[in-house]
C-alpha cells in the first residue's frame, strides 16, 4: 500500500518565486532516492502538496517540511492509503496557478474530503497537460 498525503501552506515567498525551484530540485534528488512522488500546486499565496510513499519515509519528509520557513501554516488535508501512486511518473511535478485558473477551479468552494479530491483531480489534470506539451513525450504510437 502505498500512503497519500494532501497539506496546504500559507507561502512566505514572493508570487512567482525562485525559491519554489530551489524546492523543486531538493524534491527531485531526495524523492527520486526515497521512492516518493508526488505534486506541488501554488497560488499566489497558498502550498498544496500531494506526497506519495511509505508511510515512515512520508513521516520523516512532513518532520522536515514542518521547519521550513518559506510556508508555515500546514494543514493536513488528507491523509490515506491506497494500491497505486497518483503521480507514477513525477519525483515532484509543479504547477504555478494563474489568477485566471484559479477563478476556474471550482474545488475552492469545496470542503473537506470534497476539496481534497478536487484538489487531486485538478492536480492529476495539470500534470496531464502538462505532459502532453513536453518535448520529451514520445510522438510513437
Amino acid at each position: 500500500m502505498i500512503r497519500s498525503i494532501l497539506y496546504q501552506s500559507t507561502a512566505q515567498t514572493e508570487f512567482p518565486s525562485n525559491v519554489d525551484h530551489d524546492i523543486l530540485e531538493a524534491a527531485w534528488r531526495h524523492n527520486t532516492e526515497m521512492g516518493v512522488t508526488g505534486y506541488l500546486l501554488r497560488t499566489r499565496s497558498k502550498y498544496f502538496q500531494l506526497l506519495e510513499g511509505a508511510d515512515d519515509v512520508l513521516d520523516d519528509l512532513l518532520a522536515i517540511i514542518g521547519k521550513d520557513n518559506r510556508h508555515t501554516e500546514i494543514q493536513i488535508l488528507s491523509d490515506n492509503t491506497s494500491s497505486q501512486r497518483c503521480f507514477t511518473d513525477w519525483a515532484m511535478g509543479y504547477h504555478l496557478v494563474t489568477e485566471n485558473e484559479r477563478d476556474e477551479f471550482d474545488g475552492w468552494l469545496k470542503d473537506g474530503d470534497e476539496f481534497s479530491s478536487s484538489m487531486i483531480a485538478y492536480m492529476q489534470l495539470m500534470a496531464t497537460e502538462r505532459q502532453a506539451r513536453s518535448p520529451m513525450r514520445s510522438k510513437a504510437k
